[in-house]
């Protein structure tokens, strides 16, 4: 089974002020955990989040098992995410 993978806006305007090659590293790891998800992303501590790591990158998800689906929450720099979460 083949999980959706539905971006926030708030996601698609921060892949949108990265260069386009980051942006597309990101993108492309997204849809490349559509598969399995859970052999790429880990849990976050004390959170319903799990995050995935595309370089110096960090991309939040949101994953509805249920449904199988991924969201995208947030994609920011490594030192600039966790604090949020």
């Amino acid at each position: 089974m083949v999980w959706q993978v539905i971006w926030s806006e708030k996601s698609v305007k921060q892949l949108e002020k990265l260069d386009k090659k980051n942006a597309q590293k990101i993108y492309d790891s997204v849809l490349d955990c559509t598969e399995n998800p859970f052999r790429v992303v880990m849990r976050l501590t004390n959170s319903r989040f799990y995050r995935l790591r595309v370089g110096n990158y960090r991309v939040i998800l949101d994953l509805q098992q249920s449904k199988m689906i991924i969201f995208v929450v947030e994609t920011d720099q490594r030192g600039n995410i966790y604090k949020k979460y």
